[in-house]
């Protein structure tokens, strides 16, 4: 196994890109290791190396840090050659990528670069060559280069169709094939999707001409890539440069140098009917061609058709299939399943729910977007965000204040006065010359630039990867002018509201979930401006203290504010809605070029080929409109307020459960209290165990499911796994009874030999369809379960972990919404890993892995639990708890050093609190002796707040079992070491007497007074402030 030291070599010297697949509320969080990064740059691995590394150079095997696929191997993670044959979708994001992860040496890539263009192009027919075997790609490790070139010019000659078949898995038979096009940002593959019974198949590098489908001649289809030149800045701001030519200066590279070479990559994606969540009709450079596809987990492919009737011919065969695990399945599927009233019925009823109040502003935005055809796949049709604070200045910020935010009601281009009257003089002179011109059918309109488009999209993201290199892609290799490109947050606002002409554009999603946007990770050299200010992080506003995640937690909390929720109606009828178009848009100042707007321009009915190009490039440039999906105004969201005359208004409560953070009293979200309703003792899972120690809770139908400490719930069907005994696997159990599964603790199928030792710690996934164990050696491993179990079932490895050494695993969680896997050993190492690719991503540093020193029971890892809401990763090191963001920034710790023996902690879990809700209990913890305690989190001090001890003392023993349960995360499990288990509950106001409820009135009466005499103030000194600037301008115009 690999050593902790190795590990935390690679997180420091890896460089990072953003994962492409979404979590909760379709947010793009997670970063992972970017391994291409100097190729595609063109830098030499010995500038990019710390050479004084002293962990390195005593090594007894001394090696790069940036050596990935040697410590990758340590990892027992296989790095392909570029040679293979084929990757699967699941394990790349990006089609330029020149390394592969396969665990199960399933799939490969091949780029055929020495293959002759001749051989290369040829067109083969369907059943030639049949009987030749394709080539294996666990093979390609064992294989000399000298045997990979000579395999790789036989499978030039193969036939193509062979191929393509080889790739299907058992079973599987393509009843139709389509020639698609997958767009990924700004760049679009070519390839074929086969249609077959239980699934589809996305396969890239792939074409048919001159048939129907595979009856056709396939032919294979290059794909050209580009590296760049471009400077990076490391510390002390010296620049490394990617010239490896003496000829070519520096000056020259800064001007732009993008290297593009063909290859023949194929890659091919699986998508069973059981894991396919959506399926959307998307435009693609204005034709109504496309579909956007989302698996289960959470990644999506943009496919573009050659025809509106092969994709709704696909669409319909898509319907008509089972498909349990996605949105349209509630609906009803079958023969005469009809999109557009399903598309409709579920608009209808998100709609509702966010004007109840049951859905987050954030939440709403992103599924108005993808009803109106907005894609994180297509640059040009990028989801859409407003800009909703116009305060950038101030040192404080009040989030209660309205003076802060932006006029909802107006698109940016009239959020000043006078450039609104520009605007509108411009679009009368426009009128004017329509009306002395019919002739030309040019509709006027207010701006010739648009709110959203790639450029701007770009923009915003180009610090981050992907994105950078599609900026350079878009910029002809190189960065954009230092002056132009995005450096502070303030000056972007007043362009965009006040201050340039050609500047509408609104915000993205990133704005409101991704603080690492706004950080220049990867050091690259922007170049300096005029004024002599090196371009490197964003400038933020003072009032976010230079942190950027304080900058989005506080732009989160404005999206969700009472003030936006009121007036967020009015900016959606602006983009989505009936001010989008017609006589209402005009009045409002938000018309834009007709050609952005969905079903203006006929491209197939353009004949000429230059004014067709000039129009797709147009939309490319300029942006898209999004699709109106509501002609008549959007309904006001419920904003109610608690506390209404001095009294409290109990209709309101129902409403306000879903805005209140976790454990927080709905009403007075100020206090934390929860109360014990009921326990019981456990007697689920016990046989065999050598104690009573609760291992696993649950809730089911309103009651409580407990199991042995050897046992973890499978919950969707309330059964569970048990582990630990000598066949070293795992078998499967009744939870609660049942007429179809049996009496309780039946055994339902058995698994042996899963491990080479016992199994010490499993942990099953949300869902039920995933198990990671952890084994006494050690290792971890990942397994496919079933959807149901019987006595047939089978448990599918998809991953062996090795990364923590001596000792075993301690404890595991899992989270299939952020795709990510959390391990915590003996060895005091908590290590994550990604689901998605089945890939180690980093270790989360928190001290005690290097202090050896110190006991084995000080730095052993006893409880890891995610926060399903952002991916945050909660750990008890000891006595020390810890709190990690996605991406393995520490967030919050506390250690509390004189811990008595009887009160030290011994489990603890994340709650799905998110970040911006700063009240809300993020972590919960049990203790030696009996105690339970609700935590939240200090961002400014970066330390846990103790908000609540859990009052009844149930429980006198350690807890060794504790869940989070509930809509609203309202319900707390709690189990013991004797085997007792309990329910405890937020305290409702409706239950409290008549003297508590008037002392929660006078709190939040209080804190009202206190907030109106706050704002009173700063009105105040704004109003001084503003006087004192007219007494200068007046003294100025006098002299």
């Amino acid at each position: 196994a690999v050593s902790s030291s190795n590990v935390e070599n690679l997180h420091e010297k890896m460089r990072w890109k953003l994962d492409l697949s979404e979590c909760h509320e379709r947010q793009r969080r997670k970063l992972l290791p970017n391994y291409e990064f100097e190729g595609l740059y063109n830098l030499e691995d010995e500038k990019q190396v710390d050479k004084d590394d002293d962990d390195i150079a005593e090594d007894d095997d001394p090696r790069s840090a940036n050596d990935v696929s040697d410590l990758l191997k340590k990892l027992q993670l296989k790095a392909g050659v570029s040679t293979r044959l084929f990757i699967e979708e699941e394990e790349e994001d990006l089609p330029f990528d020149e390394s592969f992860y396969d665990v199960e040496g399933d799939s490969g890539v091949l780029e055929d670069d020495k293959l002759s263009k001749e051989g290369g192009d040829d067109a083969l027919k369907m059943g030639a060559g049949e009987g030749e075997e394709i080539l294996d790609a666990d093979k390609c490790d064992e294989t000399s280069e000298n045997q990979i070139e000579e395999e790789a010019h036989d499978f030039s000659s193969d036939s193509n169709y062979n191929v393509i078949v080889g790739l299907l898995e058992p079973g599987d038979y393509p009843r139709k094939s389509y020639n698609i096009r997958r767009c990924k940002g700004l760049e679009v593959q070519r390839g074929l999707l086969l249609l077959c019974r239980e699934s589809i198949y996305i396969i890239d590098g792939f074409e048919s001409t001159g048939g129907e489908g595979l009856e056709g001649t396939i032919n294979r289809v290059e794909q050209t890539t580009s590296t760049f030149h471009v400077n990076i800045r490391e510390s002390g701001a010296l620049s490394i440069s990617a010239n490896k030519n003496p000829d070519r200066s520096v000056a020259n590279l800064q001007d732009g140098d993008a290297e593009r070479s063909s290859s023949y990559t194929h890659r091919c994606q699986r998508v069973v009917y059981d894991d396919l969540y959506g399926v959307y009709k998307r435009r693609y450079l204005l034709r109504d061609v496309a579909l956007e596809i989302f698996d289960v987990h959470r990644s999506s492919s943009l496919l573009a058709f050659t025809s509106v009737e092969e994709r709704d011919d696909l669409l319909s065969h898509i319907l008509r299939s089972p498909l349990p695990n996605s949105v349209f399945h509630s609906y009803g599927m079958g023969s005469q399943t009809n999109y557009k009233k399903i598309i409709t019925a579920v608009q209808v009823k998100v709609t509702a729910k966010w004007a109840a109040g049951r859905m987050s502003n954030f939440d709403f935005l992103m599924h108005l977007n993808m009803f109106a055809g907005r894609s994180y796949n297509d640059l040009t049709q990028y989801p859409v965000f407003p800009w909703v604070l116009s305060d950038y200045d101030s040192e404080e910020i009040d989030l209660e204040d309205p003076s802060i935010y932006r006029d909802f009601s107006k698109p940016m281009g009239a959020q000043g006065e006078a450039r609104a009257a520009q605007f509108q003089e411009r679009f009368s002179a426009l009128e004017a010359f329509a009306e002395s011109s019919p002739e030309d059918n040019l509709p006027p309109f207010h701006y010739g630039t648009h709110y959203s488009c790639a450029a701007y999209v770009l923009y915003y993201l180009m610090r981050l990867e992907p994105y950078s290199r599609l900026a350079l892609q878009l910029q002809g290799g190189r960065f954009d002018v230092a002056d132009r490109l995005f450096q502070d947050i303030g000056s972007s606002w007043r362009s965009a509201a006040h201050e340039n002409l050609q500047d509408v554009r609104e915000l993205i999603p990133e704005f409101f979930c991704l603080p690492e946007f706004l950080v220049n990770s990867n050091s690259f050299d922007f170049g300096v401006t005029q004024s002599g200010s090196i371009v490197n992080d964003v400038k933020l506003p003072p009032w976010a203290k230079g942190d950027p995640k304080r900058f989005v937690r506080i732009h989160r909390m404005a999206l969700e504010s009472e003030h936006v929720t009121k007036n967020l109606h009015s900016w959606i009828d602006l983009i989505f809605g009936c001010k989008q178009r017609g006589p209402e848009a005009r009045e409002a100042l938000n018309t834009f070029h007709f050609a952005t707007y969905e079903g203006q321009v006929d491209i197939d009915a353009i004949d000429d080929p230059v004014m067709r190009e000039a129009m797709i490039t147009q939309v490319q440039s300029f942006g898209q409109t999004p699709s109106r999906i509501e002609r008549k105004p959007f309904p006001n969201a419920q904003v109610p307020r608690a506390l209404k005359d001095r009294y409290i208004d109990f209709n309101a409560l129902s409403i306000l459960a879903y805005s209140t953070p976790p454990f927080c009293v709905v009403g007075a979200p100020h206090r934390v209290y929860v109360q014990v309703k009921q326990w019981t003792t456990c007697r689920v899972g016990m046989s065999g165990q050598v104690d009573s120690a609760v291992g696993d809770l649950g809730y089911s139908r309103g009651t409580m499911v407990a199991v042995g400490r050897t046992c973890t719930l499978i919950r969707p069907a309330m059964t569970y796994f048990r582990y630990g005994g000598p066949n070293n696997g795992v078998s499967v159990h009744v939870g609660v009874a049942s007429v179809r599964l049996g009496s309780v603790n039946s055994v339902i199928s058995a698994h042996d030999d899963m491990h080479s030792a016992p199994i010490c710690v499993a942990k099953a996934s949300q869902n039920g369809r995933w198990l990671v164990t952890g084994c006494e050696d050690s290792t971890v491993r990942v397994w496919r379960a079933p959807s149901t179990f019987d006595h047939n079932a089978r448990l599918q490895l998809k991953a062996v972990f090795c990364g923590h050494e001596n000792g075993k695993i301690t404890c595991i969680d899992i989270d299939t919404v952020s795709g990510i896997v959390v391990t915590g050993g003996s060895d005091g190492c908590v290590l994550t890993w990604d689901l998605r690719s089945c890939t180690f991503l980093r270790q989360l540093k928190h001290g005690y892995e290097e202090r050896r020193s110190i006991s084995l029971t000080a730095t052993c890892v006893k409880s890891v639990s995610i926060n399903k809401s952002n991916g945050n990763v909660l750990a008890l090191v000891g006595n020390k708890l810890f709190m990690f963001d996605v991406n393995g920034f520490l967030i919050a710790t506390y250690s509390q050093e004189d811990w008595n023996d009887r009160g030290s902690p011994t489990c603890a879990i994340a709650t799905n609190c998110p970040e911006w809700m700063e009240n809300g209990v993020a972590a919960i913890t049990g203790h030696k002796n009996g105690d339970v305690r609700l935590w939240s989190v200090n961002y400014g001090r970066s330390a846990f707040l103790m908000r609540h001890l859990v009052q009844e003392k149930v429980h006198t023993c350690p807890i060794t079992a504790l869940a989070v349960c509930g809509d609203n995360d309202d319900v707390l499990l709690m189990g013991d070491a004797s085997g007792k288990v309990s329910e405890a509950k937020t305290l409702k106001l409706e239950s409290l007497a008549a003297k508590e409820l008037a002392a929660i009135i006078k709190e939040l009466e209080t804190e009202k007074q206190e907030k109106e005499e706050r704002r009173k103030v700063k009105q105040i000194a704004s109003e001084m402030h503003e006087s004192t600037e007219r007494s200068v301008d007046q003294d100025m115009s006098m002299i």
